[in-house]
């Protein structure tokens, strides 16, 4: 099968191509202009260079492909909302038509858990409410989903949406695990309530599978599907296991989040005065995530496709700190 991958050298998605690759398509790899090709040297794949915002290239990108797995978008905790609005929104926009244009057959959507308000989930699934509207990324996550679902009730074109476990880790997360690592290597890391609250996470691995079979799976046409490890653990549980691996004592720090949320609501205000243009320290977004659960099940997933992920908690984690480790390595020569 001949498939279209966007952001196809960040973290998840240069993942994607070698799990698309190994499972015998042919692989159109798209990249933003001007970003770099390390995450997919040794994986053999078609290279195309498109931006959301223009249409002429993303046309280009996407002839020819039978399915296109969309994960390129901007993806930050904090910045305007024009921003997300014409890369997540609109740019997702174009790339359904320009996909529609070429004759696709299928558009998969990596959306986010983003698209639920931070108001506490033990246990989710992917009928709860889509009910974000404070936080940027998560709305225009949300609204991403509702123009896919739009084009699947046009007849237009198949779609397939998948949200992420809360916490995706894994080999070349450099924004993610290898930050959280280095943090905890200095010895002390800053929790919020105890670090108690419930959380699901997405081995890069695991994903990369439960991503392809969405894309190739004929049940999954017009579906939503959750793609979680399904272990419960807690952000505490998290932090302490990778510490052990990296065999670094740490400490805590607790802040209760009725302290944290509020400083973090004061440090972007003065962060846009003091120093406009750059993310502040703290942020809302930051400290609602660790506060309260949010546990998502990947049933769906498992009854639907079959899929069951294949590397559990500990090796993933053995596996991530090998990566940071050899990064590290790499860097300091």
């Amino acid at each position: 099968m001949r498939v279209v991958v966007t952001g196809a050298n960040g973290f998840i998605g240069s993942h994607l191509c070698a799990e698309l690759v190994r499972r015998g398509h042919a692989v159109k790899a798209v990249v933003q202009p001007g970003t770099g090709l390390e995450n997919l040297d040794g994986i053999h794949v078609e290279l195309a260079r498109a931006d959301l915002r223009d249409v002429p290239s993303l046309h280009r990108a996407v002839q020819g492909a039978e399915v296109v797995f969309h994960l390129a978008a901007y993806v930050s905790d904090y910045g305007p909302r024009q921003t997300f609005d014409e890369i997540n929104v609109r740019g997702t926009e174009r790339l359904v038509e320009a996909a529609i244009a070429a004759g696709a057959r299928r558009l998969l959507f990596m959306s986010s858990l983003a698209v639920h308000a931070y108001r506490g989930h033990p246990a989710g699934d992917e009928e709860t409410p889509r009910d974000q509207e404070v936080f940027e990324y998560g709305r225009s996550k949300r609204r991403g989903e509702e123009i896919l679902e739009r084009a699947w009730a046009s007849g237009r074109i198949e779609t397939v949406i998948v949200r992420p476990g809360l916490f995706p880790f894994g080999p070349r997360d450099r924004a993610g695990f290898a930050r959280i690592a280095a943090a905890l290597e200095g010895g002390r890391f800053a929790i919020v309530n105890g670090g108690r609250a419930v959380i699901c996470t997405a081995y890069v691995e695991n994903l990369a599978e439960g991503v392809a079979l969405a894309g190739e799976h004929p049940r999954a046409a017009g579906r939503i599907y959750v793609l979680s490890d399904g272990r419960r653990v807690t952000w505490r549980q998290v932090l302490e296991a990778i510490a052990q691996a990296l065999r670094k004592p740490c400490s805590f720090t607790d802040f209760p989040s009725s302290i944290a949320y509020p400083a973090a609501v004061l440090w972007e205000r003065l962060s846009g005065v003091v120093l406009p243009g750059r993310d502040p320290m703290l942020t809302r977004y930051r400290v609602a995530v660790a506060a309260r659960d949010l546990f998502f099940d990947a049933a769906r997933a498992r009854r639907d496709l079959g899929w069951q992920p294949r590397v559990g908690f500990e090796d993933a984690l053995e596996r991530s700190v090998q990566w940071y480790r050899s990064s590290r390595s790499r860097t300091a020569a």
